[in-house]
């Protein structure tokens, strides 16, 4: 047992370390984004664990006008699953769906940070693809819930300083648990792999995670609501085949359709692959990581790309956040977008699955 088996918070006979699957891709993520208004500066984060792995891990990416350095740390995953803690990389919660502080200390790799994260919108848990059989083995679903917010505090990163302000900076978060294809290594992947995973985009009155709607906190409309469908127009770098704008249109319960448009922001992107978002382009670019691999104890590693070079893009795509603008009725603010590249082109060249090009 470990500590937290004080508190009654358990829901089967088992301690709370003991995961209710013995799948060895069983994991709980947390995820963060802070992004500024300008396209100077993007940061993604994120800590795993892998129960029956016995890994835990950990990633920040900050990416500076196209300057895109990654801080990867490894450990093995103890009792205390309350130690939200690996390498250099700390996520504390300061107040349960209200703020998240975020730090990652001075390290070999030039960039560090000290963010508070505090919610703007109503988290709401929603479970994903259960009951879904894939290759034979049924597949647990994904479970969790969602959210946007605005970030104070500061980052570093290669001697240039940003001072975060609730004004300046906005973003957008997760927390997710269950099993995830992948985890383990490329030998675990079975090719679940969506070739866009959504906008992630908030409003004043609401805000677009993926086909999530989700409202204000202390907003009288009750939960949040689901679209009824998307309809994507996609345009892209003609060389690197990267998505770099295009429009959504939006099929709310209501009935009503709106339509979306969004365009990248410089080369603003979190290529995930650094952060072992593993798929079909592989894990990390340099030495194949995925998520919940032993890479080794206490172990801490990154690098520098920069994306402004065409070149590079296309080495290190695959599962990537794209920094934009979105207007939707003449309001205008800034968010994310997920697309697999270059999965999202070939759908989006097919014209299936509500995709097409936008020309």
């Amino acid at each position: 047992m470990s500590g937290v088996d004080e508190y009654l918070i358990h829901n089967y006979p088992s301690p709370v370390r003991v995961m209710w699957t013995p799948d060895s891709q069983a994991y709980e993520r947390v995820w963060f984004t802070c992004q500024d208004r300008t396209g100077d500066l993007l940061v993604t984060c994120g800590l795993g664990f892998y129960p029956n792995l016995g890994t835990a891990e950990a990633f920040a990416i900050v990416n500076v006008r196209g300057q895109h350095t990654t801080v990867r740390a490894h450990r093995r995953l103890d009792d205390d699953r309350m130690a939200m803690v690996v390498g250099p990389l700390e996520f504390a919660v300061v107040e349960p769906f209200r703020e998240w502080r975020l730090t990652l200390e001075d390290n070999e790799h030039g960039i560090a940070f000290d963010i508070s994260w505090c919610d703007t919108k109503r988290p709401v848990f929603r479970l994903l693809g259960a009951g879904l059989i894939v290759d034979g083995r049924a597949f647990g679903g994904i479970a969790g819930y969602d959210g946007f917010g605005r970030q104070s505090g500061w980052v570093q990163a290669h001697g240039e300083r940003f001072e975060l302000t609730p004004e300046n900076y906005l973003g957008t978060r997760d927390h997710h648990w269950g099993t995830r294809d992948g985890v383990g290594g490329p030998g675990m992947y079975r090719g679940m792999q969506h070739p866009h995973s959504g906008e992630w985009v908030e409003f004043a009155d609401f805000g677009i995670w993926g086909d999530h709607v989700l409202y204000n906190l202390g907003d009288r409309r009750p939960g949040s609501d689901t679209l009824v469908g998307r309809t994507h127009r996609m345009r892209f770098e003609p060389d690197t085949r990267l998505l770099v704008s295009g429009e959504v249109d939006l099929h709310f319960e209501s009935g009503e359709v709106k339509t979306m448009t969004f365009e990248r922001l410089g080369n603003q992107i979190a290529f995930l692959r650094c952060g072992m978002y593993g798929g079909p382009n592989g894990g990390t670019p340099d030495g194949d990581i995925w998520h919940g691999m032993y890479v080794g104890d206490g172990v801490v590693t990154g690098e520098t790309y920069d994306a402004n070079n065409p070149e590079v893009r296309s080495r290190l795509c695959g599962l990537d956040q794209h920094h934009a603008r979105f207007e939707l009725n003449g309001e205008v603010t800034f968010g994310i977008i997920e697309p697999y590249d270059i999965l999202c082109y070939k759908i989006s060249r097919a014209g299936v699955m509500g995709f097409s090009l936008l020309e």
